[in-house]
C-alpha cells in the first residue's frame, strides 16, 4: 500500500493542479506527511477535493501517515468513491482484506498455524469483510485497473477458486510475465491452484507414491514430469465466498472435498496417482494420496526413514 501512496502522488503531479494539490505535492516531496495530511483534510472539508485527494487522504488514515491510523475514517472516504471508481474499489478492498486477515502472522513473521486454523473455521457469515474485499478487488480488475489484476492473478495462484482453467489462464495473460502460468493452467483440469500444485509435487509422501509407481513399471528415472490433471471425484460439500456481481460469482473455496488423478511421465511411460483434497477454510487445501490406510502408513514410514 505504501507504493499506492506514491502512485497517487505521481497522478496528481501529472494532472492539472490547483493550489491545494500543489501544496500537498510539495509537502510529500519533502516527506512532510503531517502537512500533506492537513492540506488534504482541509480540501475534503471544504468540498473542493478531487477523488485523487480523497483517496490520498484515505491512505494517510490507512497507514497512519501524518495522523493516527483510522480505518473507519479511511473507509468513510473510500466507500462513496468505490461505487464507480476502480482505484477506490481496489484501495478499499485491500484495506478490508488486511483487516480480515490481521494477526495471521506471528512475531517471527511466519504464518501462525493456530491463528490460520482458527480463521479457517469461521462461517461464511463471519467472513463478510473478506468476501466484500474479494468482490471489490475482482470488480476493480474487471474495470481494467492493473494493480487489481495483479492481485487477482496472485489470488488465483494461491487459492482454490471456482474459476476454470481457461478463466485462470485468461487472467494470467492480463498480468505481467504470466504466460507460463497461463499454459500451466490450461494443462488438464484441476481445482488446485498453481502454488498448491507445486506443493503437492514436492511433498515427500506424494513423491514416494510416484516413485513406487515408477518402480513397479520398471522405471528408474526419478524425474517424473506432470503431464495431466483430471478431477476423478467431483467437488462435494462446497462453500464459496460469493461475489455479488452481475451475475453472481462463486470465488474462493472455503469448504469442500474432491479427488484428482495426477499423471506424470517418465521412461516414456505414464504414471497416475489419485490424490484427495480437502479445503482448509483459507483458500488452500490439505491433500493426501488416495491409497489405503496401510499403504499411506507405509509411505510415511519410508519418508521418515529417508530423512
Amino acid at each position: 500500500m505504501q507504493r499506492l501512496v506514491l502512485s497517487l502522488c505521481l497522478g496528481l503531479w501529472a494532472s492539472g493542479l490547483w493550489a491545494g494539490e500543489i501544496l500537498i505535492n510539495s509537502a510529500l516531496e519533502k516527506g512532510d506527511y503531517a502537512l500533506a495530511f492537513a492540506s488534504a483534510k482541509a480540501d475534503v472539508k471544504s468540498g473542493q477535493a478531487t477523488p485523487a485527494v480523497k483517496m490520498l487522504l484515505a491512505q494517510f488514515y490507512m497507514h497512519g501517515k501524518g495522523t493516527e491510523k483510522n480505518v473507519a475514517a479511511a473507509r468513510k472516504l473510500l466507500e462513496p468513491l468505490a461505487r464507480s471508481n476502480a482505484e477506490a474499489r481496489f484501495l478499499l478492498g485491500g484495506m478490508l482484506k488486511q483487516e480480515a486477515l490481521q494477526d495471521l502472522q506471528g512475531a517471527n513473521g511466519r504464518v501462525d498455524s493456530a491463528r490460520y486454523e482458527a480463521l479457517g473455521k469461521r462461517s461464511l457469515k463471519e467472513r463478510e469483510n473478506e468476501r466484500y474485499a474479494a468482490e471489490l478487488i475482482y470488480s476493480s480488475a474487471l474495470q481494467g485497473f492493473t494493480p487489481a489484476k495483479e492481485v487477482v492473478c496472485a489470488d488465483i495462484s494461491n487459492s482454490v477458486t471456482a474459476l476454470s482453467g481457461a478463466e485462470r489462464a485468461n487472467w494470467y495473460r492480463q498480468c505481467a510475465n504470466r504466460e507460463a502460468w497461463a499454459r500451466a493452467s490450461e494443462l488438464g483440469e484441476s481445482l488446485a491452484p498453481l502454488n498448491l500444485r507445486r506443493e503437492v509435487m514436492r511433498d515427500p509422501v506424494v513423491t514416494e507414491a510416484f516413485q513406487r509407481l515408477a518402480t513397479a513399471a520398471q522405471c528408474t528415472n526419478e524425474d517424473i514430469k506432470p503431464v495431466d490433471f483430471q478431477i476423478s471425484q467431483p467437488l462435494s460439500g462446497a462453500e464459496y465466498l460469493q461475489l455479488k456481481l452481475n451475475p453472481s460469482k462463486p470465488y474462493t473455496l472455503i469448504r469442500g472435498q474432491w479427488q484428482e488423478t495426477w499423471t506424470g511421465e517418465a521412461c516414456g511411460q505414464r504414471l497416475s496417482l489419485a490424490i484427495n483434497f480437502t479445503a482448509d477454510g483459507m483458500g488452500g487445501a490439505q491433500f493426501v494420496p488416495a491409497v489405503s490406510a496401510e499403504e499411506l502408513a507405509s509411505l510415511r514410514a519410508a519418508v521418515k526413514r529417508s530423512e
